[in-house]
C-alpha cells in the first residue's frame, strides 16, 4: 500500500466517523426543531451527511481493496447541491412574519461549526495528499461543506432577521433570480 493510499484511508476513517457526528447532530435538530423551516432544512442536511457517509466508505473499501488511488471516483460537479433551491424549499412551509428565538439562533450557530469543521477537515487532507485524483475528490468534499456552510448561513440570517434579509447570499429571489 502506497503512503497515499495510507494517508486517504487514514483521512476517510475520520472523515466517516465526522460524517456520523454530523448525521446524529442534523437528525437531533430535527426531530426536536420547532419549525418546518428548520425541520426541513436539518432533515436535508442529515440526509446528504448519510449520502457522503456511504460515499467514503465505499472509497475507503475500494482503497483498501485495491490499493491505488486510481479507484477513487472523478468528481462529479453535478452532484453539488443546490443550496438556493433547499433554502427556498424550507422557506416555503415557514410561518411569515417569521420570528426566531435565541435558541434557534444557537442551534444553527451549532451547525454552522460543525460545517466549517468539516471544511477544514476535507481541505486540510486535499493539501496532504499528493495525487491529484486524490486531492481533486478532497476538494470536492470540502466545496460540500462549503455548500451546507452557505445554506446555514442564509437560514441564519434570515431567522435573525427575516424584514431585513437581503436574498440569499444576497441576490433577491422575490423574481427568482
Amino acid at each position: 500500500m502506497t503512503d497515499d493510499v495510507r494517508l486517504c484511508v487514514e483521512i476517510l476513517e475520520k472523515a466517516i466517523a465526522f460524517e456520523e457526528e454530523g448525521m446524529a447532530f442534523f437528525q437531533d435538530r430535527a426531530e426536536n426543531a420547532p419549525t418546518s423551516l428548520e425541520r426541513n432544512l436539518f432533515n436535508s442536511l442529515a440526509k446528504d451527511e448519510a449520502g457522503h457517509k456511504a460515499y467514503l466508505v465505499k472509497m475507503r473499501e475500494d482503497l483498501l481493496r485495491e490499493g491505488t488511488v486510481d479507484v477513487l471516483p472523478d468528481v462529479d460537479e453535478d452532484h453539488v447541491l443546490n443550496v438556493r433551491k433547499l433554502f427556498e424549499d424550507a422557506l416555503e412551509n415557514a410561518s411569515d412574519p417569521y420570528v426566531a428565538e435565541l435558541e434557534e439562533l444557537e442551534i444553527l450557530q451549532g451547525a454552522l461549526d460543525v460545517e466549517r469543521r468539516g471544511y477544514a477537515m476535507y481541505a486540510g487532507a486535499a493539501a496532504k495528499v499528493v495525487s491529484p485524483r486524490a486531492k481533486a475528490m478532497f476538494e470536492h468534499l470540502a466545496a460540500e461543506e462549503q455548500n451546507h456552510f452557505a445554506l446555514l448561513k442564509n437560514t441564519y440570517d434570515y431567522m435573525a432577521d427575516p424584514e431585513g434579509f437581503a436574498g440569499f447570499d444576497g441576490n433577491p429571489m422575490l423574481d427568482g433570480g
